[in-house]
């Protein structure tokens, strides 16, 4: 029990922890909140890789959105703190919870 509580609590982040709507940028999980952006600035990459399964993936993939869409630098922001994930013509703020660790 105490080998579990240790791993939940030790601020791993897994592609275990679906629990949530996420993008991988540059090998880190960016959260997706319910917050929408205006200010962004250029595009630095894309989903590569789409997939509602849970499993190790490689590239920059989502669990929500599919191939292509467009991750953007928002104005005034560190790429460590959130990105923009274009939506439908709009921007969602997604904010940097840990590096992704593949199992």
């Amino acid at each position: 029990m105490f080998i579990l509580m240790s791993f939940i609590f030790s601020g791993c982040t897994s592609s275990n922890d679906w629990n949530s709507s996420f993008v991988v940028w540059d090998d880190y999980i960016y959260e997706i909140s319910n917050e929408y952006v205006t200010d962004v600035e250029e595009q630095i990459g894309k989903v590569t890789k789409y997939s509602d399964e849970e499993g190790a993936y490689s590239g920059n993939f989502s669990n929500t959105y599919k191939k292509g869409t467009k991750y953007f630098r928002i104005s005034g922001i560190s790429l460590d703190e959130a990105i923009a994930v274009e939506e439908d013509g709009q921007y969602k703020k997604a904010y940097q919870v840990g590096k992704y660790g593949k199992k």
